[in-house]
């Protein structure tokens, strides 16, 4: 019998990317220019990194689709995506509202008719895309002034996967939303509450 060769692999392995969202489901008809959002985050002292091939028409266009916004060079961006009600997204759009619709609805919480009625009266949400496995706490900070944004701007709701929503207002988790996997929520994703 042949004997079976033994590949021994050194080195760092690459992990698997593991996606996490954060979301802001906005009310507003229209989500503000790409421009806008680097200004801001400009004026809290990050440097967002914008490839290249993204032009000034993009960034000053009003109907975009997604956009990735780098906050430090030797780490994966944070992919910004906007899916629109009534736009080439819908599916996408109504199968991701009406998911969460049913869950909130369903589960009997002192706030959860806030949050229904945000859900009910949203227009477009932002969904930022992370890599946890390559994220750092400036990363969630990066992160949570994005969500700042469009929850200040376009009269958001933040929702955080495994964490929930939060009220806009007060940045108080108003309505659990149960972990996606094994692992422990991470804390530093929640949006601050700094004044503008």
């Amino acid at each position: 019998m042949a004997e079976i060769p033994v590949i021994t692999i050194t080195g760092a392995q690459q992990k698997e990317p593991k996606e996490f969202f954060t979301r802001v489901f906005c009310l507003r008809k229209e989500p503000p220019p790409l421009s806008l959002l680097v200004d801001y985050l400009k004026a809290r002292g990050a440097t967002p990194i914008i490839t290249a091939d993204v032009n000034e028409k993009l960034m000053n266009s009003w109907n975009w689709v997604g956009i990735e916004v780098g906050y430090a060079k030797d780490r994966k961006p944070i992919l910004v995506t906007c899916v629109r009600k009534g736009s080439s997204q819908d599916d996408i759009f109504k199968q991701d509202i009406e998911g969460l619709l049913n869950y909130v609805e369903a589960h009997r919480e002192i706030d959860n008719w806030r949050v229904v009625d945000q859900l009910r009266g949203c227009r477009f949400y932002i969904a930022n895309i992370l890599d946890k496995n390559d994220i750092t706490e400036d990363g969630y900070d990066f992160n949570s002034w994005i969500l700042q944004f469009f929850e200040e701007n376009c009269d958001g709701m933040v929702q955080i996967d495994g964490q929930g929503f939060y009220d806009p207002e007060t940045g108080e988790l108003i309505f659990d939303l149960p972990p996606i996997d094994d692992e422990p929520k991470p804390e530093p994703a929640k949006p601050s509450q700094q004044p503008g």
